[in-house]
């Protein structure tokens, strides 16, 4: 028996937090755990664990032996992995999280849709409207939109994302059609989960700008249904009012304002190796995108 063997066990103790648990994980009994371990001190002449009735805890030198294990373990996953890449193949279970309408209406479609290519695949979507840990909450990837915040993260435009401000003609012929971010303060602003507007100036540079009203809602088609009952200007993303605007049901106005820097993204951590099913997944996204005039 290898004695890589009992470095797993330990691995797996630790990290389920008992003997019961990683036998349970391992699917062995919870004295060949126990053996395991006791063999593996006995080897390397030291005490890695506390073993008590209600407490199981590394010593000072289990935890040192247990983190550089736990390296070299990583590093074994790794190169499995690196090695069933070559066959180009996504399998395994791929992990993503995405938020909010464009979630429902493109990515979850478009996973059906890869998911159905590669039969050999697992396919697990979350929908989460926070910003999720992608490597503490063992995710591939995140599909998120609008303007990136410096992190770790890689990041992959996988869709263009217009910002329009409009409202109905009604509300534009009684009330005017502003053609300046000052002119803002005249109207009735639909305010979404963000008091701000985002606008991009003719320097070129882009601002948040905070607007005011009488209506506020973190849902994207409520703040489209009172923009249509003619209530006030609103921003929403393109696939919001693509229909709407394309049918006159909606007017845009100010598009010399309209923002440049938003975009959809596909986002995965840089310290994991890139495998077939997220590079696949995320180039199947690119295509089916670029189909769609308005994206």
């Amino acid at each position: 028996m290898s004695k890589w063997d009992s470095v797993e066990v330990l691995a797996e103790v630790v990290e389920a937090g008992s003997f019961s648990a990683a036998a349970d994980k391992l699917n062995v009994s919870k004295s060949h755990v126990s053996r395991q371990i006791s063999q593996l001190e006995n080897r390397l002449g030291v005490q890695l664990l506390i073993r008590t009735t209600r407490r199981l805890a590394l010593t000072e030198v289990g935890r040192a032996y247990y983190e550089r294990c736990r390296e070299v373990l990583n590093n074994m996953s790794e190169a499995d992995q690196s090695v069933m890449d070559l066959q180009d193949t996504p399998r395994g279970t791929l992990r993503i999280t995405v938020a909010g309408a464009f979630g429902e209406r493109y990515i979850a479609p478009a996973a059906a849709a890869f998911s159905k290519q590669h039969p050999q695949l697992n396919v697990e979507i979350n929908f989460a409207n926070r910003n999720v840990d992608l490597v503490a909450e063992g995710y591939d990837l995140a599909i998120r939109a609008g303007v990136l915040k410096d992190s770790s993260l890689i990041a992959r435009r996988v869709a263009a994302r217009k910002l329009y401000i409009c409202a109905n003609r009604e509300y534009l012929d009684r009330y005017g059609r502003p053609d300046s971010v000052a002119a803002l303060k005249k109207h009735n602003c639909l305010i979404g989960s963000l008091s701000t507007w985002r606008f991009r100036e003719e320097t070129g540079t882009h601002t948040d700008i905070r607007v005011e009203g009488k209506w506020k809602s973190n849902n994207g088609s409520s703040l489209l249904e009172a923009a249509r009952a003619g209530l006030g200007l609103v921003q929403l993303p393109d696939f919001y009012v693509h229909e709407d605007l394309q049918s006159g049901r909606l007017e845009s106005v100010m598009e010399q304002y309209q923002p440049s820097d938003t975009a959809v993204w596909a986002v995965y951590p840089s310290n994991r190796h890139l495998s077939p099913k997220v590079r696949l997944f995320v180039e199947h996204l690119v295509e089916r995108f670029e189909s769609i005039g308005y994206l």
